[in-house]
């Protein structure tokens, strides 16, 4: 059984820890692509690499106009077309059902993976039945830094809050397995049978906290994401999807900043409603509280735009209360576990 570091652990019910799903469990990649034809080699053939006994690798194609059929059809993958641009989330809870695995690897086009990737992944996430999710360590395209590895809260500002009174510190090191708040989506493998527990992705978020959301109402379940920092892979940094290739449009018509806008009001807007849908009430309002702030303070250094973004993230989860509201008691109503505990658990205090 592979150790995991958490706070308070003991050898105390380890067999009810061990593995629930099978022996070899299939693993299924799911790589998303929108025109990443020129992506997909590295991220295809280093997939194809993998030493993980039980492994299929499907394409999630979002209505792609490029040649990346073509290219996907050169390697041991399947295709599946999902006829438009779906988005990250709704994408992914969509391809889920086409899938044959216990466990799902969810993957972006614009990574190379070591060859021992997703089994070290595998292997610790099924060796401990307390666990929802495995992330691993994400190093920039030439190996020479790490741009992802343990999450771990750190105090934080107005400008920086996530989780009132943190901020997020995404790149901490770890000498083996250890718990996290959460992973990110753009490499995570989860078992399938709470990824459908918990409904998938909140669809609502198109990019930025879904991750976020996910793995912390799993943890509200009492199932746990752990890092590993062993298991390695290499990101091109912002080339996957169409936020890449929207804003290489952008520079060509003179309009990066409508596109960063765009981009500023998502994220607001996703924090937003993460902090209403799945925090106590006291500490939503510290977050709403903080944006606020922010847009203030934007406002006195006359960055119009952030402020409006900002406001524009307060619209918009206005408009969808309701909706928020009734994500929040449905939250609420499958809860095991104390969001302050858990807060205590990834503090740097």
């Amino acid at each position: 059984m592979v150790a995991v570091a958490r706070h308070g652990d003991s050898h105390e019910g380890a067999a009810r820890r061990r593995r629930a799903v099978s022996e070899r469990p299939l693993v299924s990649t799911l790589v998303l692509n929108w025109n990443g034809a020129h992506l997909l080699p590295d991220c295809l053939a280093t997939l194809a690499k993998q030493d993980c006994p039980a492994h299929e690798i499907v394409v999630v194609d979002n209505g792609s106009v490029d040649n990346s059929a073509a290219v996907a059809a050169r390697y041991p993958a399947r295709w599946l077309p999902m006829g438009e641009n779906l988005g990250f989330t709704r994408a992914y809870n969509r391809a889920v059902h086409d899938a044959k695995g216990e466990l799902l690897f969810f993957v972006n086009n614009d990574m190379r993976f070591e060859p021992d990737c997703v089994s070290r992944l595998a292997r610790v996430l099924t060796a401990d039945d307390t666990l929802f999710a495995a992330d691993p360590t994400q190093r920039s395209w030439d190996g020479a830094r790490v741009i992802h590895g343990r999450t771990r809260f750190v105090p934080g500002s107005y400008h920086d809050i996530v989780v009132p009174p943190w901020a997020v510190e995404y790149t901490a090191a770890a000498a083996g397995p250890v718990e996290v708040p959460w992973g990110c989506a753009g490499s995570l493998l989860v078992r399938r049978d709470r990824f459908e527990a918990l409904d998938g992705f909140d669809p609502t978020f198109f990019i930025d906290f879904e991750d976020t959301d996910l793995c912390w109402r799993a943890w509200r379940r009492g199932w746990r994401t752990v890092y590993v920092p062993d298991a390695v892979l290499y990101h091109k940094v912002g080339m996957s999807g169409d936020e890449y290739q929207h804003l290489i449009r952008g520079v060509a018509r003179g309009q990066v900043p409508k596109t960063w806008f765009r981009r500023r009001v998502s994220y607001h807007t996703n924090l937003l409603r993460f902090g209403l849908k799945v925090l106590p009430a006291r500490d939503a309002a510290r977050l709403a509280a903080a944006l606020a702030a922010r847009a203030a303070w934007h406002v006195t250094r006359r960055n119009l735009k952030v402020a409006l973004a900002i406001v524009l993230a307060f619209v918009a989860n206005a408009r969808r209360l309701p909706d928020t509201l009734a994500a929040r008691r449905r939250v609420a109503g499958g809860a095991r576990h104390d969001h302050r505990a858990l807060l205590e658990r990834f503090t740097t205090s």
